[in-house]
């Protein structure tokens, strides 16, 4: 046994190998995922869009629980071989020694559950924190009954539960045909396809089974609007070479377009980033050995195209091959998404207008966020124009974080999780600047919306409680030794 400890954060395939593979080669192994969620947590949309018509049957803790971890055969295999797994836990912040935190000591990575608050030393820190749904904004998305192709597929494959009887699917990407056919196998309608383009981009194979299906595909057309008062009636397309628009019946509405990596953890850890323009994504930047900038910390991810990362993870940490290091598909199969992406925004906006929601939180329209319009309930002597891009003599750059704070999109509880991808492309739309010059909006401890008395001490010492300015400069003596006097200056 090397009595090394190693977190690794994400049950996902490439977690679970990796964990597998580390406890064999003898090392402390702690797997944490933040599934099941409870209902409260999901409706943060974190990490998958799910919407806001959760099904009331995510309130059954117990079967919940059984249905996610029956569903994940690897994590199932993790704890049998004595793997420390940690589910329902969210690794909310992890912390090290920098310029800005000089007393933290051994590195530690914050867990919460809903018992309560631990942080976790750590010899290596492993991230596979998988990806998160691209969601885009039009009419009618705020409804309940919208929801991501990530967020859908985990309802049905491993919550096993669903609200909706018949969908309509935006995309025609792999995983929209993924999230079509796991909704066919438990007996949910699929009202049919809508692309933008005149591809359907899940290839001719994919296309062959939707047609075998009986499901229409409408090529060349966009949602206007999701029609409805309290929860999703219809669906309006309309077609991009002039056609009438469609009026389709169905009740729940299903972004399949694309997915993005899930970043937060190792952005907030201060992780260096790189902007991969194929995705279009920030990425932690990594050594051979998978290694991030912050020192023991290391990413794993689909979004990586690098081969047999679990074993090269592994020969970094100073372990030997595993034998069950197999490699994870890759992501890197779903070729350009930038341009789909990007075809997806600018269609949209070109038949939904300006005054469409961006910002569900803030409800801030397109409009107002581009136009860089203060919050509407300023005065009108506190508003004032401003303009997004600055200049210099690297070229126009443009910071989301300069943009979230003039009109609070991505201010709100979901902190940019809907709506911040989205944002970045219409401003490079908008003002002609590439998405590699819009610096990101910053992630910040924690990453998820988490109830405050979870994290806090019950009880703090005498030092921190009172003397909380100083305590961090100062020896700690014991009341006993001190007489009386709990503090002696070094």
């Amino acid at each position: 046994m090397s009595g090394k400890r190693v977190v690794v954060v994400g049950a996902s395939t490439l977690g679970c190998e990796f964990s597998l593979a580390a406890r064999q080669a003898g090392f402390e192994v702690t797997l944490v995922d933040e599934h099941p969620q409870a209902l409260k947590n999901m409706s943060f949309d974190a990490p998958y869009f799910y919407g806001s018509g959760l099904p009331a049957s995510l309130s059954d803790e117990t079967a919940v629980f059984d249905n996610v971890l029956g569903s994940n055969e690897l994590l199932l295999e993790c704890v049998e071989n004595e793997v420390d797994v940690k589910v329902g836990v969210v690794a909310w912040g992890a912390f090290h020694n920098t310029e800005n935190s000089l007393h933290i000591g051994a590195p530690k990575v914050g867990l919460v559950s809903r018992e309560g608050n631990e942080l976790v030393e750590y010899d290596h820190l492993v991230l596979a924190t998988g990806s998160r749904d691209f969601v885009p904004s039009f009419k009618g998305w705020e409804l309940p009954g919208v929801l991501g192709g990530k967020g859908g597929i985990k309802l049905l494959n491993s919550y096993q539960a669903f609200n909706g009887t018949r969908c309509l699917v935006l995309g025609t990407t792999t995983l929209a045909v993924d999230f079509a056919t796991a909704a066919l196998e438990r007996g949910i309608a699929i009202a049919g396809f809508v692309e933008p383009t005149a591809e359907f981009k899940a290839g001719p194979d994919g296309l062959g089974w939707v047609e075998a299906q009986g499901i229409p595909v409408f090529f060349e057309s966009v949602i206007l609007q999701a029609n409805g008062t309290d929860k999703v009636s219809s669906a309006t397309v309309t077609s991009l070479n002039g056609a009438p628009a469609t009026e389709i019946d169905c009740d729940t509405i299903c972004m399949s377009i694309a997915v993005l990596p899930n970043i937060e953890l190792p952005a907030a850890m201060g992780c260096a980033l790189r902007f991969t323009e194929e995705f279009p994504a920030w990425l932690p930047s990594v050594d051979g050995g998978l290694q991030t900038s912050v020192p023991n910390v290391y990413w794993i991810s689909t979004f990586n195209p690098a081969e047999g990362q679990v074993d090269t993870v592994l020969s970094a940490i100073g372990g030997t091959k595993g034998k069950n290091a197999a490699t994870a598909a890759s992501a890197s199969g779903l070729g350009n998404q930038a341009d789909y992406i990007s075809v997806w925004v600018a269609k949209l906006f070109e038949r939904g207008g300006k005054d469409v929601v961006l910002c569900q939180c803030e409800t801030v329209t397109r409009g107002d966020f581009l136009d860089l319009k203060p919050p509407r309930y300023l005065g009108a002597g506190m508003r004032s124009p401003h303009i997004a891009v600055t200049g210099g003599e690297g070229g126009a750059k443009i910071s989301q974080d300069l943009t979230k704070r003039m009109t609070r999109v991505g201010m709100g509880h979901c902190q940019g999780k809907r709506c911040r991808d989205e944002a970045a492309m219409l401003l490079s739309q908008r003002y002609g600047v590439p998405l590699k010059d819009i610096k990101p909006g910053s992630y910040r401890f924690p990453v998820r919306p988490i109830d405050m008395s979870l994290i806090a001490a019950e009880d703090d010492d005498y030092h921190t409680r009172e003397k909380w300015p100083h305590w961090m400069h100062e020896e700690v003596v014991p009341e006993s030794v001190a007489g009386g006097d709990t503090r002696q200056n070094r």
